[in-house]
């Protein structure tokens, strides 16, 4: 009987085991698709006529699908601690490129920040300079996970205690000991947490999109 419990057992958590990769891998593929997206908008910003504001959409595109298959290959190598940085430059994209909504003249920001004058040096319609915090937070407004994902993600990017945390194996509290894991592949780390941080890949490139397509529609309707 304990034989056969114990059976029953392990069928169940390989059965769990293969839904949450089934479902890992499924995520990969829905943010790996949105490449025909991004290639889509950037052909028909570069079809007709060309601005200032259309070579930032150029950079943050290009940016975007490095950062997404970089992303996506690292998890596949289960790198996941070398793929979270990549959350929060992705985020960067959205952050930095929405400020030329906030501004009176889109072209003669761009053009700024083509000349390499800083974006938190500039300041937007009503006078605020246009700091990263300042953008997140008016992001924020609309998309009300932004802020959270900032700060989580950042905490990959700098040595924190999600590096030492990922470094613990097991601890045992009653004998007041610790296992540590030193590997190049991350095995301990929850398949929900990567399938988090795929959706929210995901869910930064939707939003870079509605931009991108918004300028395209801007560009094709100027009198609208």
């Amino acid at each position: 009987m304990w034989t056969l419990e114990l059976n029953r057992k392990v069928c169940i958590f390989i059965k769990s085991l293969n839904l949450m990769l089934n479902n890992l891998e499924k995520e990969i593929e829905k943010l790996e698709s949105k490449e025909k997206q991004l290639i889509e908008v950037a052909k028909k910003l570069n079809s007709g006529k060309f601005y200032p504001l259309d070579l930032l959409s150029n950079a943050v595109i290009n940016r975007s699908l490095k950062l997404i298959f970089g992303f996506t290959t690292l998890l596949k190598d289960d790198n996941f601690i070398a793929a979270s940085h990549l959350v929060r430059c992705h985020l960067d994209n959205i952050i930095r490129f929405s400020a030329s909504w906030l501004v009176d003249n889109p072209h003669d920001f761009a053009t700024n920040v083509i000349d390499g004058i800083k974006i938190d040096s500039l300041k937007d319609k009503k006078g605020k300079l246009m700091k990263d915090w300042y953008l997140r937070d008016l992001l924020n407004e609309e998309y009300p996970w932004i802020t959270n994902v900032y700060k989580q993600s950042s905490g990959y990017i700098h040595f924190s205690t999600k590096h030492i945390y990922c470094s613990i194996n097991s601890v045992d509290s009653e004998k007041r000991t610790m296992q540590f894991s030193f590997s190049r592949k991350d095995n301990e780390i929850n398949e929900n947490l990567k399938i988090e941080a795929l959706k929210c890949m995901g869910e930064i490139t939707d939003i870079l999109l509605e931009y991108l397509n918004g300028w395209y529609f801007t560009k094709e309707n100027p009198y609208k």
